[in-house]
């Protein structure tokens, strides 16, 4: 049964929450999409701020980390 995982991104500053979340079969189907996630959109976040460190992290539908994923381009 699949399960609504959550893609926040923050950078010790700033925090932007993911409110829609994809849906997985299981915890590593949701990493394994986060992994995309993270190569849409590596390369225009650190091009922004080369300086900044940006990490996704995964939450499962109860608000429990699942997963801390860098950011890098």
């Amino acid at each position: 049964m699949a399960e609504r995982f959550y893609f926040d991104i923050e950078n010790g500053e700033r925090s932007i929450r993911d409110e829609e979340g994809v849906e997985a079969a299981s915890v590593e189907q949701a990493l394994d999409e986060a992994r995309s996630v993270i190569r849409e959109m590596a390369a225009e976040l650190t091009a922004a701020n080369p300086d900044e460190t940006w990490t996704l992290i995964v939450r499962d539908a109860s608000g429990s980390l699942v997963g801390r994923l860098p950011i890098r381009p």
